[in-house]
């Protein structure tokens, strides 16, 4: 059993996410990826948070694929005229679900 320590994800350039966000936009809808959920850890979310700033007004999560078929997410800043923040951090391969699975979560 893996435990999380609040490190969980990658810092991701705007071109890494970029390509992620469009593996799954470009992937055929009758077998894209399924998988239940990812895990992103308390420290790379405040770095997230952090680094952009007084104009951080919340998370957009995107769904991505990486380079190797996994699905996930990527997840970037966005200011308050909706546009994204990619010139910031972003995040993108928290560990997935299945295989780090809440065992007694409602959700699952």
């Amino acid at each position: 059993m893996s435990v999380f320590d609040g490190n969980e994800g990658s810092i991701v350039t705007e071109t890494v996410a970029a390509g992620m966000t469009h593996n799954y936009r470009e992937w055929p809808d009758d077998s894209k990826p399924v998988f239940n959920g990812q895990f992103f850890g308390k420290n790379k979310l405040k770095e997230l948070i952090d680094d952009c700033g007084s104009e951080f007004m919340g998370i957009r999560i995107y769904n991505a694929v990486d380079d190797n078929g996994a699905p996930g997410f990527v997840l970037v800043g966005v200011k308050a005229d909706e546009n994204d923040l990619t010139d910031k951090v972003m995040l993108a391969s928290g560990p997935a679900c299945p295989t780090c699975c809440a065992s007694s979560s409602p959700l699952m």
